[in-house]
């Protein structure tokens, strides 16, 4: 009794996890990309990330193109915390999914980030 698994079929959803900050929730934006190249590298088509921090950085960017481009990867971040329209990355780079809250109504709590 009890669960297994929140994937009902092995043959057909595969999961990978990658870590790249700490236990303390810190990190470097290095690390943090060699986590999504391990992912890609072991056929990720979907990453999902729950972290924000730092700045715009060209390279990354570009990266983040090339998985979206030639390995049809979809990454996911967190919008962010500030609760404004403050560019929060990587959830704002072009080829990242950004992902806020919104409350039991459907409207953005006061702490959610949110940009175009």
């Amino acid at each position: 009794v009890g669960v297994t698994s929140v994937n009902p079929d092995p043959e057909k959803f595969s999961f990978f996890i990658s870590k790249g900050l700490q236990d303390s929730g810190s990190g470097t934006l290095a690390h943090v990309m060699t986590a999504v190249a391990g992912c890609v590298a072991n056929g990720a088509k979907v990453i999902s990330m729950s972290l924000g921090g730092g700045g715009f950085s060209q390279i990354v960017l570009n990266q983040y193109k090339d998985y979206y481009d030639n390995d049809g990867v979809l990454i996911i971040a967190a919008a962010g915390n500030g609760g404004n329209s403050g560019y929060s990355y990587p959830a704002s780079y072009k080829y990242v999914m950004s992902v806020a809250a919104v409350d039991s109504n459907k409207d953005k709590p006061s702490f959610s980030q949110f940009n175009d």
